[in-house]
């Protein structure tokens, strides 16, 4: 029953003319038809909100009329155009878009706030990773006119050192070569805080870096000149985080006096907390004059830190730098000056190859979610095919449609870029907390929203709008008012264009997900095989802990001997603890590295270049960890101090012959031999970088003074609790420092921090994918059934049973599903090329990955199409025929 034609009438009652005419005329049959597309696509109940709403508008039109906000029209009199500016200006018809857009948007809200929540999705995973990568990558030193920072250091082709001789850095300072220089060197600080000692990350600068870098601190000041030699060095600054963190934000930090290294020094500067150099964890600077030091650090030298002259090619400045250095040191008469970038360096190869792979995960998303809502749009526009074609019958110009169309699209991209500028915020919030240590320690810059992410924010949106607006927009007003209304009174389906169109963009998300989930796949399996890698020892049930002893608390080394003593007593003695070994270094960090080529004791043997990971270690190290010994024997209570004991592969590059017991070896440049006395099992990192698993070979503990130790235990069953630990750490001196203490198996998987990461954010990046394409699948095939109904209808009352009907659902479904897989593995084959560098022990060709993928897949599709398929099967066609 038509219950809006009555109303319309009384409503034309009342108004004036010619309103009145239009709305007996035109205005019933306009109300008429929206009711009927509105119930051929949400039944009865979208019918009545149509009708109702349609009512409104005509009411409001009614009581504009008579306070005379329309255009009046004299009876019998030809009308006047509308003047412009007024009720037919270009604004005036723009707002009139955007209210009718914002009508139409409210009819449908369930599809609008997929549409915004897939579109903002897009743009904060888009957001977030720009960040990262523009502050790890792209912008990873924020200092002023950074393009012309650079650390300069003096290399030749066999190397050379970071730090430069005090001579040649004065040198430097005098000549003008550049247009500033500074020095730095890193020194860790003991700092007494209200929560007890702690060691942080602390560096010496000269006075006038901080200005040559163009930063400036929030309270206090910087070094002033003259500061840093013998007698001026009692001042710190120290970074917004400290302060905030160790001495509870004090108001009154600058004059404050604490205690660092066993000295009173005074705060004079607190540097904001984006601030980090000249390493990415520096939080304490003291200064330093290199030509007058304090005797602590007489022998530091500094790493020179250069700002290029404006106007002067930066290969001059190099060359007059050379120039200078050799004159002053002879022993750089093979070096150069050579630039380094002041972040710290490129990323490892693992990292060079995960972030690609990353950059590329979120463009896969953010298309595939720009292209579910392309085929949303799309469908809804095709579903108002009829309401385009009355429009356009009605005089209405394609280019009207169109604008009216990329009006509404636009409004939902404003919307998502809004609503994705807060959910950029709060993943990169997360970010900040879970991105592992190995990406922010590359950078001197901190990842946070600022104005280049607000911008790719704004490009995102628009992008988005752009993608999946404007195509829809030209493709679903192609209509013909003679074509809309045959295809409405025929089947009510879409157009071949507009069906294809859909179909091809949800291939594509497929192929998106498969190529996502088949690297997910690789690198899950990947983190796995590394977790089992065999590592060369028994880490089950050890707890180990790094111990730091102060040299004001421990002056000499019979006091840390002493310490040393009274922890093995006390842990040894805690219920559980079977073993327990100190030592100077312990995998899977490792110890000293050692860089210069070493040299066997064969007559004629060639240097071999190769880093080495040197521990300082006690026989009862061995037992602990279980280290099989492969020949000799352990170390000894007498042995001296030049014996050494080599892990296997460190053995097979000095001595390939086999025997290496009783050989000799020394490192190049140096006239110390070391005498092997046994050999034992190599130890292995699990890692997919050559540089990080390094040989090894071991010094017995006597060579060393015990300012640094690792404290590693062994428990059967369960271990002491940390307090427990700590507490009777303290009890043998309450002055020691302890750093990282908990069980050894977390230190490895923090060393699989980053191909966890990759595991997690590919995954991540892939399950969205497959949900984005399960659920364009259920909408399409959604609006497929509303704009079929009359034909399964038709189908059903000629005899066919609902399992057919349900099965044409679900073939058209399985199309677009065998399409997207047969695209997503080119586009997995295409990715494995990628992956290479970061599988471990997996290829994409694996069997497993090929069986579970696909069935991820068709599981999802399968219930995407579950309740279309089960919809188009319940339609009564007496009811249907009836209310046509």
């Amino acid at each position: 029953m038509d219950w809006t034609s009555p109303v319309v009438c009384a409503l034309a009652r009342v108004a004036p003319e010619p309103l009145r005419s239009r709305l007996n005329g035109e205005g019933c049959l306009v109300v008429a038809h929206a009711r009927a597309a509105a119930r051929r696509t949400g039944g009865r109940r979208a019918a009545a909100t149509a009708g109702v709403l349609e009512c409104l508008d005509v009411l409001a039109a009614v009581v504009r009329s008579r306070i005379r906000r329309a255009p009046s029209v004299t009876a019998g009199t030809t009308p006047r155009p509308l003047r412009p500016g007024r009720g037919n200006s270009p604004m005036t018809r723009l707002t009139d878009d955007i209210r009718l857009a914002w009508r139409r948007l409210r009819s449908k809200p369930a599809t609008v706030v997929t549409a915004i929540g897939m579109l903002a999705l897009g743009v904060g995973i888009t957001t977030t990773m720009f960040t990262l990568v523009d502050a790890l990558i792209l912008t990873p030193v924020p200092f002023r006119d950074a393009d012309r920072l650079a650390a300069v250091a003096m290399f030749d082709d066999h190397g050379g050192s970071n730090a430069v001789p005090v001579p040649v850095f004065d040198a430097w300072r005098d000549a003008g070569v550049f247009e500033a220089v500074n020095g730095a060197s890193q020194k860790p600080a003991t700092i007494d805080t209200p929560s007890g000692p702690a060691t942080e990350a602390g560096a010496l600068v000269t006075p006038g870096l901080f200005e040559m870098l163009g930063v400036q601190p929030i309270r206090g000041r910087t070094f002033a000149p003259g500061e840093g030699r013998a007698g001026t060095d009692d001042v710190v600054i120290v970074s917004e985080g400290f302060w905030r963190d160790r001495l509870a934000a004090d108001p009154d930090i600058i004059g404050r006096v604490l205690d660092l290294d066993g000295e009173r020094v005074r705060v004079v500067g607190v540097m904001p907390g984006s601030f980090r150099f000249p390493y990415s964890r520096s939080v304490i600077w003291r200064p330093i004059d290199y030509d007058a030091p304090p005797a602590a650090v007489a022998d530091l030298k500094p790493v020179a830190y250069a700002r290029f002259a404006t106007g002067v090619p930066e290969a001059d400045a190099l060359r007059q730098a050379t120039t200078i250095a050799r004159d002053v040191d002879a022993t750089m008469t093979t070096r150069r000056a050579t630039p380094m970038a002041l972040a710290r360096g490129s990323f490892d190869v693992y990292s060079s190859n995960a972030v690609p792979v990353l950059a590329g995960g979120v463009a896969m998303v953010f298309l595939g979610l720009c292209a579910n809502v392309f085929s949303l749009l799309l469908a809804r526009l095709g579903a108002r095919r009829r309401e385009l074609g009355v429009s356009s019958a009605l005089g209405a110009s394609r280019g009207r449609l169109v604008r009216q169309a990329a009006i509404e699209h636009l409004m939902i991209g404003a919307a998502a870029a809004v609503a994705g500028l807060g959910m950029g915020w709060l993943l990169v919030a997360w970010a900040r907390g879970y991105v592992p240590a190995w990406m922010t320690a590359q950078s001197l810059n901190t990842v946070d929203l600022d104005l280049r992410a607000l911008a790719i924010v704004a490009s995102a949106g628009m992008m988005a709008a752009l993608l999946a607006g404007f195509p829809p927009a030209w493709l679903g007003t192609r209509v013909t008012p003679g074509d809309a209304l045959r295809a409405d009174l025929r089947t009510g389906t879409d157009s071949r264009a507009t069906r294809a169109t859909t179909r091809m963009l949800l291939a594509g998300e497929i192929a998106f997900a498969c190529a996502l989930l088949v690297g997910a796949a690789v690198l899950v399996e990947s983190f796995v095989n590394l977790t089992r890698a065999d590592r060369g020892l028994d880490t089950r049930n050890v707890v180990a802990a790094q111990l730091s002893l102060p040299e004001r608390a421990f002056p000499d080394r019979a006091s840390r001997v002493a310490f040393a003593d009274a922890v093995e007593q006390g842990v040894g003695a805690l219920p559980g603890v079977t073993q327990l070994a100190i030592s100077y270094g312990l995998p899977p960090d490792g110890a000293a590295i050692h860089f210069s080529p070493f040299v066997s004791d064969v007559p004629g043997a060639e240097p071999v270049r190769q880093m080495l990971n040197s521990y300082t270690v006690g026989g009862d190290f061995f037992d602990l960890f279980g280290i099989p010994l492969r020949q000799g024997r352990f170390f000894d209570a007498g042995d001296p101090p030049d014996s050494v004991v080599v892990g296997e592969r460190l053995a097979r590059l000095l001595w390939p012959e086999g025997g290496a017991v009783g050989h000799t070896f020394h490192f190049a440049g140096e006239t110390a031999q070391y005498h092997v006395v046994g050999v034992v099992g190599e130890l292995t990192t699990p890692t997919l970088d050559p540089q990080q698993d390094l040989p090894e070979f071991y010094r017995p503990l006597t060579t060393r003074g015990l300012s640094y130790m690792n404290l590693s235990l062994r428990c059967a069953g369960r271990c002491p609790d940390r307090e427990a630990l700590i507490a009777t750490i303290h009890a043998a001196s309450p002055r020691v420092v302890i750093g990282q203490l908990g069980p050894l198996d977390d230190a490895y998987l923090d060393q699989l921090e980053r191909p966890r990461a990759a595991a997690v954010l590919t995954g991540a990046f892939a399950v969205i994918a497959l949900f984005a394409s399960a659920g364009g699948l259920f909408s399409v095939l959604s609006y497929a059934v509303g704009r079929r109904r009359r034909e399964f209808g038709i189908r059903a009352a000629l005899g066919a049973r609902p399992g057919e009907i349900r099965g044409l659902v679900f073939r058209d479904g399985a199309v677009v599903v065998v399409t997207g897989l047969a695209a997503g593995a080119i586009a997995a084959a295409l990715l494995a090329r990628v992956l290479r560098g970061l599988a471990f022990g997996v290829t994409a060709a694996s069997p497993i990955i090929w069986i579970v993928v696909p069935g991820a897949i068709a599981l999802a599709a399968g219930l995407a199409a579950w309740r279309p398929a089960r919809q188009a099967a319940r339609v009564d066609p007496v009811t249907l025929l009836r209310d046509a």
